[in-house]
């Protein structure tokens, strides 16, 4: 049974002409309008509901390195997509975040409520992937409707055991995304054959909420963030325990959900 929680900004002054920016207006337009559909085809944002958030993502990174350009970014209340966009080039990008209207039916976010972020981008095996980014605010509190808009940077990272003494060679671990809120895969390295190899994971007080023995001849295995009786494991900080052939690798982990 289960039982189930100071930026400055440069201000641009210019004059507008006609015959010169008319051209550049449409140019603007399209390339808007492109990023828009491209940011649909993973992330599915609800409609236009007539009350805009706009979210400033001035920063994304990987493993301490910039996302690739063509990187989905997905806002969400909880389960529900309200915002999307994808980094064309440059940042920063801005999301606009759509707010419901429970009166006229509209789906969107809910005022005072956590602002959520999904990136979709490569991860370290060049395979693309959804996971939840960590958040580093410049302006905001992480919750919607804050102010007149949220100014953030976004950060995920590949788990790797605290073991920074081993050699390429020898066994090793590591797992993506990191933050994650759905599944986080876990990568073996260097596993001894004939050495049985177990994933345990506990929460910071010592209680274990999952463990699997696997076959030294793994070397990939997805978690979705249940424990051993199939309940979902509530957002936090985990601990990790990798053990092949005798030794011990630890790390922690974060669900955000």
């Amino acid at each position: 049974m289960c039982d189930g929680k100071v930026h400055n900004f440069i201000k641009i002054k210019a004059r507008w002409h006609p015959q010169t920016n008319l051209g550049w207006l449409f140019l603007l337009i399209v390339i808007c309008g492109s990023t828009f559909l491209r940011a649909q085809s993973h992330f599915q944002p609800v409609a236009p509901t007539g009350k805009p958030y706009t979210i400033v993502i001035t920063g994304a990174s990987l493993n301490t390195q910039p996302v690739l350009n063509g990187t989905e970014f997905g806002v969400f209340d909880d389960a529900l997509c309200v915002g999307a966009a994808v980094l064309q080039d440059t940042f920063p990008v801005i999301v606009t975040a759509w707010e419901g209207s429970p009166d006229f039916g509209q789906a969107g976010f809910v005022s005072g409520h956590s602002i959520l972020f999904k990136m979709y981008t490569q991860n370290p095996l060049g395979a693309w992937f959804e996971g939840v980014a960590g958040t580093i605010y410049a302006i905001g509190n992480g919750n919607f409707g804050y102010g007149a808009y949220s100014a953030v940077e976004l950060i995920t990272t590949t788990v790797t055991n605290n073991d920074q003494n081993s050699l390429p060679d020898e066994f090793q671990w590591r797992a993506f995304p990191n933050p994650f809120n759905n599944q986080m895969t876990f990568i073996f390295e260097g596993v001894l054959a004939g050495n049985e190899l177990s994933l345990r994971i506990y929460t910071l007080t010592g209680t274990p909420i999952f463990e699997k023995v696997f076959h030294p001849a793994i070397r990939f295995f997805h978690w979705d963030g249940r424990d051993t009786n199939g309940c979902n494991v509530p957002s936090g900080n985990y601990l990790v325990v990798v053990e092949n052939g005798g030794v011990a690798q630890k790390g922690v982990i974060t669900i955000q959900k």
